[in-house]
This record gives structure tokens, C-alpha cells and sequence, in this order.
């Protein structure tokens, strides 16, 4: 579904005045999405933590306390209490200072009153002005999967004015969907390690063709990122791996076929957004190139071959990840020199150490054997969403980082929502979550569209 934040407020007849987009830039609430139905309408206070600026405030409140006026009654209401502490003291039954205590509680509770009443003209006029630069008081927003807000990158900046440092410009252009955002901010202002995941899928559709040769001589095509046959790829049916199962001893071999050219616009910018931020808040950085992902996948749906075709299969393919994983790393290693200071590691099949400390950190955290078959029903992905799910917490594996921020695009809603409640209470998982950008036919992302639309750097 194609979609705008413009288009998503008219269908749900909700006006933009009231909710927390008026103030938005038009191209942010411009910006063609892709994205399923998940959305739904909710007041802005229910998920202040990621997109009401909750901190800043309380940092607005406490410069309003430092008012002359308030810090002399906060005075005035200290000295009674010691006073009375130390009448106490001297006449612990007060029977000789009943009336000089009784006064003196009489003037700290019409002090207190007074702080109170200070109080609640400071949050008005607090809210009052938060309102009108941020619009976020009495309004909604979109919340997309029950779990992320959707919003823009000045929402950030305006709890994290750091992030106004970041120099990449398409990142203040699009919507964001955010989640835990107060957590970034505590651990940017208590100095809490931090640590920025996320990274590009290996390749999109049409970059990977899988042709599957049977003794008869007959042959058939699929999309690798798919499943689904070349001539009906639109289909939902998960053609790849039920092929395999009902034909596979009439499957003389499988071969592939690597049309992918190069890195995409959007694949190239899933790894310069960890950099550009990573260098801003003094982040370490786990990229994922997720070719070990794709291999045990492949693994699991040609189980039922014969052991030869099985080796030649995998050979050949995990050749062809290499290939595409390469451009991701030359890529990187570009970066590395713009981002000298940014601590990166990057996952992927030929780093056995990274590979070992992967398997073996998250064994821990999903060692009942009953929770991966509830994560997904697909036995033959079950392996591959494995991994999805426990690559986002790669930070706190290689580095123990107590802080971890994914920042992907939103297909990995999910993998984000099954990562925390994996991982609940070993690290605080964050996320900055965008869309897509469509390719140059304008109807699909980059990802999904066909070659010669693919934007390839």
C-alpha cells in the first residue's frame, strides 16, 4: 500500500490540526510510504515516551524553578523545617513550643501552597510554549504495528540536540517511526554506552535468480528473495522451498543466477545513516551482512536432496553471497575512512570470530527450545528469523553496550518487537525505523522493484 502521513490522517478522516503533524515539514508529510494497514490513530500523550519530548519538558520545568521567587520559598520552606527539627530536639514532647510549632507549620504549609501554585503556572506555561513549537499537547499521532510513533527526525533533534550535528540530509526528509526514544535520551545525557545496528538486506528481487534443473531436462526460475516464480512474483504463494519439497528426487541440480550490479541509493544509505549518527553520539557501530542468514535458509530447504546436489548448491550460492557481500564491505571500508572515529564490526559469514560470538551470546536467550517455533510457524525459515530477530542485539553481543538503537527500515517492525521481549532486561533496545524510498517507476521501493529500476550506485 502506497501511502502518505497526509494520505493516512484523510483515511481516517482526522484532521492534521489535530494531530501532530501541523507542524511537520510538507516533505515529510509528503513522503510516499509503502507500508501494509498497521496503522491506527492514538493520543499523543499515551506514548510520550517516544514522541512527546517528555525530557526537554522536564528540563523546561526545572529552568522554570530556578525563578528567584520559587528558589526563596524552596528556601524559606527548608529553614522551618530545621527549625522545627531542632525544637523537637530540645522538647521532644514540644509541650514547652506547641504554639511556635503549630505557627511555624502554618507558614511552611502556606509556603508549600504557594510552590504548588508556582508549579502548575510553570507546567501551563511550559505546555504552552511546547505546544506551539512542537504541537504535541491534546493531540494524535499514527502508531504503526501497536509499536512504533510515527514522526520525523526534528522530533528527534528536539529531545537530542546533538543529532543536530548529523550531516546526511535525506534523514530530515522522510517520517520516522520511533520507539523508546526517552531511553536514548538518558543515555545520551548520563554518557551510557551506546550502540547503532541495522544494515542492508544481501539483495532485493530480481537480483537473485534460482534455477532448479530436473533429470527430464526441465527447468524452472525463482526469485531467490521471493520465493515465488519469475512470471508471478506479485503471488503469495511460497513456491521456492514447496517445489523442493514434493519434486526434490526428480532435482538433478540448482544453479543461480546473480543479476545484482552493484549497492542501491537505499542500501548504501542503510549503512551511511549508522556512520553519520554513529560519529554524533560517540556510538559503536554493528553493521549486519546477513549472507550467513540466507545460507542457513538455503541449508534448510534443500535438506531433502541428495548430498551431492546439496554441497554443489550451497557452493555455488555461498559464492554468490560472497560476491554481493563484497560490495557491502568495499563500500564500508569507504566509509571507515570518512568516519575515522566510529568503532564499526561488521557481521557476516567470512568473520568466523563474529559469526562465533553471535551463536554463542545469544544461546542464553533462546535456549528453550519452544520459543523459536513461536516466533514464526515456517520450519524452513525458522532458522533465518532466528537470526533476524537476534542480529539487532549484535551491540550488547560484541560490546556489552547497554543502550542499543536499530536504525533500519520499518519491515523490521517485527524483528525489533520479538528482539525486546527475547532480550527483555539484558539491554534497552531503541528504535529509528524509515521508509523505503521508491524506485524511478514511482509504484515500488527500490527493494521490490525490477532491474532496471533498482537505482544502483
Amino acid at each position: 500500500m502506497k501511502t502518505t502521513i497526509d494520505g493516512l490522517l484523510d483515511a481516517r478522516s482526522v484532521s492534521k490540526e489535530d494531530t501532530v503533524y501541523f507542524l511537520a515539514k510538507d516533505e515529510v508529510n509528503h513522503f510516499p510510504m509503502t507500508a501494509g494497514d498497521f496503522f491506527k490513530i492514538e493520543p499523543a500523550e499515551k506514548w510520550r515516551g517516544d514522541s512527546w519530548p517528555e525530557n526537554l519538558f522536564q528540563r523546561k520545568m526545572e529552568e522554570k524553578k530556578g525563578d528567584p521567587v520559587y528558589q526563596e520559598l524552596l528556601r524559606m520552606t527548608e529553614e522551618i523545617k530545621a527549625r522545627i527539627h531542632r525544637i523537637k530536639i530540645e522538647d521532644p514532647k514540644g509541650y514547652g513550643h506547641m504554639a511556635q510549632i503549630r505557627s511555624l507549620r502554618f507558614v511552611k504549609h502556606s509556603i508549600e501552597n504557594a510552590l504548588k501554585e508556582l508549579e502548575l503556572n510553570y507546567q501551563s506555561e511550559v505546555q504552552r510554549e511546547m505546544a506551539k513549537i512542537y504541537g504535541i499537547w491534546g493531540r494524535k499521532l499514527l502508531v504503526y504495528k501497536n509499536t512504533v510513533c510515527l514522526g520525523s527526525f526534528e522530533d528527534l533533534e528536539s529531545q537530542i540536540p546533538r543529532l543536530r550535528e548529523v550531516r546526511i540530509k535525506w534523514i530530515r526528509e522522510i517520517p520516522l517511526l520511533l520507539k523508546n526514544v526517552d531511553d536514548i535520551c538518558s543515555a545520551v545525557d548520563q554518557n551510557i554506552p551506546i550502540g547503532l545496528v541495522g544494515g542492508p538486506c544481501l539483495f532485493g528481487l530480481y537480483e537473485v535468480e534460482i534455477v532448479i534443473q530436473h533429470k527430464d531436462g526441465e527447468r524452472f526460475s525463482y526469485d531467490f528473495s521471493s520465493g515465488h516464480h519469475y512470471d508471478r512474483i506479485g503471488q503469495k504463494t511460497y513456491e521456492f522451498a514447496d517445489h523442493v519439497e514434493q519434486y526434490y528426487r526428480k532435482i538433478q541440480g540448482i544453479h543461480f543466477v546473480n543479476w545484482k550490479k552493484g549497492v542501491t541509493s537505499q542500501e548504501f544509505e542503510s549503512l551511511e545513516v549508522l556512520f553519520d549518527v554513529g560519529a554524533v553520539l560517540g556510538a559503536k557501530v554493528a553493521v549486519v551482512i546477513p549472507d550467513i542468514s540466507y545460507l542457513k535458509y538455503l541449508s534448510t530447504v534443500i535438506t531433502p536432496l541428495d548430498n551431492a546436489v546439496k554441497l554443489q548448491a550451497m557452493e555455488e550460492f555461498r559464492l554468490e553471497a560472497h560476491r554481493i557481500a563484497d560490495l557491502y564491505l568495499t563500500k564500508i571500508e569507504e566509509l571507515k575512512q570518512q568516519y575515522p572515529d566510529v568503532t564499526v564490526r561488521v557481521l557476516h559469514d567470512r568473520d568466523k570470530e563474529a559469526c562465533e560470538i553471535f551463536h554463542a551470546r545469544r544461546e542464553a536467550f533462546f535456549r528453550k527450545s519452544g520459543l523459536i517455533h513461536r516466533l514464526t510457524a515456517r520450519r524452513a525459515k525458522t532458522d533465518a528469523v532466528f537470526d533476524y530477530i537476534s542480529m539487532l542485539a549484535l551491540p550488547y553481543y560484541f560490546w556489552e553496550t547497554p543502550q542499543v538503537i536499530q536504525i533500519d527500515n520499518l519491515d523490521e517492525t517485527d524483528s525489533f518487537r520479538k528482539c525486546r521481549k527475547v532480550h527483555k532486561g539484558a539491554f534497552s533496545l531503541s528504535a529509528v525505523l524509515y521508509p523505503e524510498k521508491l524506485s524511478e517507476n514511482g509504484e515500488q521501493t527500490i527493494f521490490n522493484a525490477p532491474l532496471k529500476y533498482k537505482d544502483y550506485m
